[in-house]
């Protein structure tokens, strides 16, 4: 089976056969970084640049990148923070309580409108790499907040579509998306669900039930429960596959306010269940072993 992403315009071939190859699902060790050498932990802060802000327990704190891949320039601008959010070496987001998932989501928020009113600001991106094969380079759990004077050209192309979609039918494309039976939760403000074109096995995304541009814009009621689908998503996940490396990243609209009548924030989820390769990098199309709908009834299924 193929499919075309209407988003993207990126091709998905779904061959689920290869989840029946030997190392398709096979557990890699796990790399982690010695407590006594871990930057992030509360007792190395030495080994961190200066701290930006924290919350008062200092649970959850961001710092500058001490290796960013942007920097402030007379140039050009830019901001790449680190933002640890656990004092514990060794807890992972799905462990977080719904009271420190919530601080970590009300810490994000404002960062994000913090780094939005400098006007060299373009375009800020939040995103969270857990483990080696997701990119990690420190075991610590850990996000990472950009700042960019660009709109990246995956923003500015999902920007288009999506305002070409809101002429056209004179809705939102995401307040008018047919979930099927691809909904894995639900909760007061928020939707889990599988994505009809979904490039990785188990990927999900979680879409506000409001139609909302920005994170800067939630409501302290939807940042705490925004905090807690991830946890359950991540869960589930980690009940399929224990110990799992993820990408999560975040969607706002450009702060110039031209896109929010019709780009809506959703947040992605990306397994890292086996490894891009030559075909991938060869032809920009995806292949992906775990049908949306049968992903997303095994998700249901394990719970959280």
């Amino acid at each position: 089976m193929m499919k075309r992403c209407f988003l993207t315009g990126e091709y998905v071939f779904y061959a689920t056969d290869r989840a029946k190859r030997p190392h398709s699902f096979k557990k890699v060790n796990v790399r982690t970084t010695p407590k006594e050498y871990c930057p992030f932990c509360p007792e190395n802060a030495h080994m961190t640049p200066p701290l930006i802000t924290a919350t008062e327990d200092n649970s959850i704190r961001i710092v500058p990148n001490k290796y960013p891949f942007l920097a402030n320039t007379s140039e050009h601008y830019g901001v790449h923070d680190v933002l640890i959010d656990t004092a514990d070496h060794d807890e992972r987001l799905h462990q977080f309580d719904d009271e420190h998932l919530h601080k970590l989501m009300q810490m994000i928020q404002k960062r994000f409108i913090r780094l939005e009113q400098d006007e060299r600001c373009q375009f800020v991106q939040v995103f969270k790499n857990q483990g080696v094969d997701a990119g990690a380079s420190q075991s610590h759990s850990h996000w990472q907040i950009t700042a960019l004077c660009v709109v990246p050209l995956k923003m500015e192309h999902l920007c288009d579509v999506l305002s070409k979609y809101y002429k056209e039918h004179g809705v939102c494309y995401y307040c008018n998306l047919d979930f099927g039976t691809r909904i894995i939760e639900e909760s007061e403000y928020f939707r889990v669900y599988m994505p009809a074109d979904a490039k990785f096995a188990y990927e999900m995304d979680i879409l506000p039930k409001r139609h909302v541009s920005s994170i800067k814009d939630f409501t302290d009621e939807e940042l705490r429960d925004f905090g807690i689908m991830l946890k359950h998503s991540v869960s589930r996940l980690n009940k399929i596959y224990e110990g799992l490396c993820y990408n999560i990243c975040f969607y706002s609209a450009p702060k110039s306010g031209e896109f929010d009548d019709c780009f809506h924030f959703y947040a992605q989820i990306f397994p890292r269940i086996g490894h891009m390769a030559g075909f991938e990098f060869s032809t920009g199309c995806y292949i992906n072993s775990i049908l949306p709908e049968v992903g997303a009834a095994k998700l249901r299924e394990v719970g959280y």
